[in-house]
């Protein structure tokens, strides 16, 4: 019985390590190009670099807001690249120094989920959406409340 009962918590240990596990190994590779509305008059009002978390979490590549003479706003990642996991997201926040804990997120604009770890990729901004202040690119994982990456745009 014992046995029986070790084996079965074995094959759990590795059922979950496999699923959770290949989101190390994978990437979702993603091309996007800037609008081209965004190309014509867009021009690029914050950039920084993103940087490594820890061992584990690491980002680089660049964040952009690009803004154009609409009114349109969007988050450009470009050279991008992230540890991918699941449940990844992308926010505006006004923190310079985000931590682990999401509450030192504190006022954050949630642009949606990761469209992919790896690639150059577009985040649309509401034109109403007021973005002073939130000079920090951000990717957060809901599912586990961790901070992936980060990039500080100037």
């Amino acid at each position: 019985m014992t046995k029986l009962i070790l084996i079965t918590i074995g094959l759990a240990i590795v059922g979950v390590g496999i699923y959770y596990g290949r989101f190390l190994f994978t990437k979702k590779v993603v091309k996007e190009d800037i609008p081209a509305e965004m190309k014509a008059t867009g021009r690029v009002t914050k950039e920084g670099n993103f940087v490594e978390v820890d061992f584990i979490h690491k980002g680089s590549g660049a964040a952009k807001l690009i803004a154009d003479a609409n009114g349109h706003k969007l988050l450009r990642l470009e050279n991008f690249q992230v540890t991918n996991g699941p449940d990844l997201y992308v926010y505006l926040t006004k923190n310079p120094q985000p931590t682990k804990n999401k509450s030192s997120l504190g006022d954050f604009i949630n642009l949606g989920r990761l469209k992919g770890n790896v690639g150059d990729q577009n985040y649309e901004i509401a034109a109403s959406q007021n973005t002073d202040g939130y000079n920090t690119a951000v990717i957060w994982c809901q599912r586990f409340g961790a901070l992936f990456s980060y990039a500080v745009m100037k």
